[in-house]
């Protein structure tokens, strides 16, 4: 089996289950980010990048979007993860408010769809963190 323990990869030891999902926002939000930073042409854009467009620009919302990643990726191996969990949760209710008001504006037809899963997903990060780390 060679690195794996128990059914756990060689870093879970060292990262826990919190660090473990920290590691899986520092992938989502990197990737997220970088998505951002070369933003397709005006003509080519989604009503929601456009709409998201007018409020900043497309690559300062990546760049938000990659420093949270390093954050979480710092609470992922630090000792205190509580900013990261605070980042990436803050993020994500920012991104479904964004989502949710380009709905009601009238500019993201299914935004409230986006909005929705978002939010969701916040409250998932926050219940997350709010779990103790499994003593072994």
């Amino acid at each position: 089996m060679g690195r794996l323990t128990r059914g756990r990869a060689w870093w879970s030891g060292t990262v826990g289950r919190r660090g473990e999902f920290l590691l899986f926002l520092t992938l989502l939000d990197l990737l997220y980010g970088l998505s951002l930073l070369r933003p397709a042409a005006p003509a080519q854009q989604s009503p929601s990048s456009r709409f998201l467009a007018e409020v900043m620009p497309l690559p300062a919302w990546g760049g938000i979007w990659l420093v949270v990643g390093l954050i979480c990726l710092g609470g992922a191996f630090g000792r205190c993860d509580r900013l990261a969990y605070t980042c990436a949760a803050a993020l994500k209710v920012l991104w479904g408010a964004m989502f949710g008001l380009g709905w009601l504006a009238g500019e993201i037809t299914r935004g409230w769809v986006a909005a929705i899963i978002w939010l969701v997903f916040a409250v998932f990060v926050m219940r997350i963190a709010s779990w103790p780390e499994p003593q072994e």
